[in-house]
């Protein structure tokens, strides 16, 4: 029986929980970089937690184990921002092809 809870398109990856990279430029055009918990991710795009708001459509690079030097910079743009009640957000990203 197919799971509909599950309905991507694309693999799954086990990144859950994971500490990923993340920078942006947001108002004013500051730039902001962030070590956020990766809560899920796949070949599509990723979702992670991070204390304040990314404005929808704004361009996001995501560095996976930023600690090696040769970890590659992947460029993605946000979906989703999502607040939940603990007051974080809940951050969907589709990464760019």
């Amino acid at each position: 029986m197919e799971n509909v809870e599950d309905r991507r398109g694309s693999l799954r990856l086990d990144m859950e929980k994971q500490l990923i990279t993340v920078s942006w430029q947001g108002e004013n055009n500051r730039q902001y970089i962030r070590d956020v918990m990766c809560v899920d991710v796949s070949k599509g795009g990723i979702k992670f937690s991070i204390e304040r708001d990314i404005e929808v459509d704004t361009q996001v690079k995501v560095q996976f184990k930023s600690n090696l030097i040769e970890s590659k910079i992947y460029v993605a743009r946000v979906l989703r921002s999502i607040k939940q009640a603990h007051g974080w957000y809940d951050i969907g990203l589709i990464f760019n092809k």
